[in-house]
């Protein structure tokens, strides 16, 4: 039997370890989506990324802007992701991504450099998750405080 490996986005690429039959994830796992975003727009293991910028740019235009059918709150639609610039307003205008229906949540701000990649262990049964909004909050002060000029 192979094992199954984990990889997670570093700088300088990928870490591979052999999944333990206790920790497999059920679709993803939050590394997983953090490593998808980081190769979209940078590359990984010296490869080039995935998407060429002025593509990832459209990604991040906002398409369609009002209340969500479906979740019933404001929604901020690009294609085939969500403007993730309007719904943190610390990320910049080019940030996208999205959530899941179990409260997941991954996305990129090409600008800032920020990727996150969040699941959840249990799953949620409303559509709304605080924990996201602060964890985007505290991740984006933790890279703004380090990569702060100390000039």
């Amino acid at each position: 039997m192979r094992a199954q490996q984990h990889a997670s986005a570093r700088p300088g690429g990928l870490r591979q370890r052999p999944y333990r039959p206790r920790e497999r994830p059920g679709v993803g796992s939050a590394r997983g989506l953090a490593a998808l975003y980081a190769a979209v727009l940078w590359g990984v293991n010296g490869r080039p990324p995935l998407l060429e910028p002025d593509t990832v740019a459209e990604f991040a235009q906002p398409r369609s802007v009002g209340a969500d059918l479906v979740r019933g709150d404001q929604g901020n639609y690009a294609l085939g992701f969500q403007a993730k610039g309007l719904r943190y307003p610390f990320l910049s205008a080019n940030a996208f991504g999205h959530d899941g229906s179990a409260g997941s949540e991954a996305f990129a701000d090409p600008r800032t450099g920020i990727v996150l990649g969040y699941t959840r262990r249990r799953f949620g049964f409303g559509w709304s998750y605080p924990e996201h909004d602060r964890l985007a909050a505290a991740l984006h002060r933790a890279v703004t405080f380090v990569t702060r000029d100390p000039s």
